[in-house]
Order: C-alpha cells, then sequence, then structure tokens
C-alpha cells in the first residue's frame, strides 16, 4: 500500500467526519481509530474475521470498499493490496480529482493517415536532412502561446521544419476554428513546450524527433513523459477532435499510440 493511498483514505474519513487528523500518508494511530470506525459502518461487507486483521489490512479493505461503493472494481473485498486493487485506487484517485473516471486507453482508435507522406523514424534523415542541421522556419501560431516552463514569456511563432509549415498551420487553424480561443485557453492549448531543440532522448543516446525540427510538446505541466491516460490532461475526450486534427495531416501522437508522453507529438512514423 503506498502513501498516497494512505492520502486518499485520509482525506476521504475526513469528508466523512470520522478523522481530523493532517492528510499526510501516515497511518498513525488517528488514522488506524478512523478506518476502524468506517469498517463498522461496512459489516456487512467484510469477512467475518475482519477485526482481526493487522491495521495494514484493514486500510487496504476499506481502500476496496471505497472503490467498490464508487462504481469501481477492486475485486475481492480481503485487505490485500494486489494489482487489482492498485489499479482501482488508481481509478478512485482521478474520478475524485476529476469527478468522472477516465476512458480507457484501449478504447481509443487513433486515425491512421499519411497524406504527406512523413517517413517513420529509421528514415528521418533521408526526408528531413541532418540532424540538427535542418532548415527550419517560424510559423505563426493564431492564438498566444505562453511557455509551461515561463509562465510569464509569451509567443505566437513555433519554430518548425520547412515541410511540414503548411501542415502545421492546417492544424492550427483547424483547432482555432473548432475550440475558439476560450476552449483554447480552458483545455490548456495555450500552454506551450516547445518545437525544435537540438538535443538527444531524454534518458538515452539517440537523437530526439526535436533535433530534426519535426516535433512539439503541449502542456507538459499536465502531460509528464511518463504519465498515462488517467492522468493526462491531453488525453481527455474533450481533445479528440485536437488529435485528429493531427492524425488527419499524418503527425503522430505517443499519447494516442503508446499511452505515454501525451505532450507530444511528431511528424514521423514509429
Amino acid at each position: 500500500m503506498q502513501r498516497s493511498d494512505i492520502r486518499l483514505l485520509q482525506g476521504q474519513l475526513q469528508k466523512a467526519g470520522l478523522y481530523t487528523g493532517d492528510i499526510d500518508g501516515i497511518a498513525g494511530s488517528g488514522t488506524e481509530a478512523a478506518v476502524h470506525k468506517a469498517l463498522l459502518k461496512r459489516t456487512d461487507k467484510l469477512p467475518p474475521d475482519w477485526k482481526g486483521w493487522p491495521e495494514k489490512r484493514k486500510m487496504v479493505a476499506l481502500v476496496q470498499l471505497a472503490c467498490h461503493e464508487r462504481g469501481i472494481d477492486a475485486g475481492k473485498i480481503d485487505g490485500w493490496y494486489g494489482p487489482s486493487t492498485e489499479f482501482a485506487a488508481d481509478q478512485l484517485r482521478v474520478l475524485i480529482q476529476r469527478g468522472e473516471l477516465p476512458r480507457p486507453f484501449v478504447d481509443l482508435r487513433p486515425i491512421v493517415a499519411n497524406p504527406h507522406g512523413f517517413p517513420n523514424q529509421r528514415e528521418m534523415e533521408g526526408f528531413y536532412g541532418r540532424v540538427c542541421e535542418v532548415q527550419t522556419v517560424m510559423v505563426t501560431c493564431p492564438w498566444t502561446l505562453t511557455l509551461d516552463w515561463e509562465p510569464f514569456s509569451t509567443t505566437n511563432r513555433i519554430s518548425i521544419h520547412t515541410k511540414l509549415a503548411d501542415s502545421l498551420g492546417t492544424v492550427l487553424e483547424g483547432t482555432l476554428a473548432h475550440y475558439g480561443l476560450d476552449g483554447i485557453k480552458q483545455l490548456g492549448l495555450d500552454r506551450y513546450g516547445g518545437s525544435y531543440n537540438c538535443r538527444r532522448m531524454r534518458g538515452g543516446t539517440s537523437w530526439s524527433t526535436h533535433a530534426y525540427g519535426i516535433a512539439l510538446d503541449w502542456y507538459p505541466s499536465r502531460n509528464k513523459l511518463a504519465w498515462r491516460s488517467d492522468r493526462a490532461s491531453l488525453a481527455h475526450p474533450d481533445l479528440d477532435a485536437w488529435w485528429e486534427l493531427w492524425e488527419n495531416e499524418g503527425w503522430l501522437s505517443l499519447g494516442r499510440t503508446e499511452d505515454r508522453d501525451w505532450m507530444h507529438v511528431q511528424a514521423a512514423r514509429r
């Protein structure tokens, strides 16, 4: 059981008026007493011997019960913290934060199109030129972009490979037409993470697609590298039209295809 699960419990126990301590993820005597009180209200859903369980197992059982009460399947109410309970607890956390359950990643159906003949990553140099020596151009974004790592700095210029200028412009204009300025701001599409950058992949030795001027990052602070669709803001169904604009032009979202790095979109296949 993780500290985040204990914090989750403490928050729910506090709302129920059973706990008055800190939401700190530390299972002290106050948390244990509150868990016991909460379980006493649910004895009909617990095995007969639950009162003799260790405190940690009781906490796991309460997490399982809290999930079931919100319609999330956590498996058998047995107090054992396995993969099913861990997954269900993550779902419950998102439900509490967002007010709705995330859409399962397996339900996503990215559009597979390549009207401009974008290459796969093994053939990027032949199509786009030598890494870090490519020809780029500035494309004007039809709305103001806030630099996500520097919120007081803004721009409306995006550095991109010359071969992608028209395609990027099509996506940006389509985004404005579909969402409008208010929708763009509400969904965080004005939070920009950068484009051309002569660098290698994070944590690796291969060159990043950013070094070819063919990739862009959006809203990195809410779509971190390892975050999956249950946490990434750009995985929300409201953004489906946004991603379809890119996919219809042949761009690839790592989030929509691999459920990681939801900030990233590139003009190369994998």
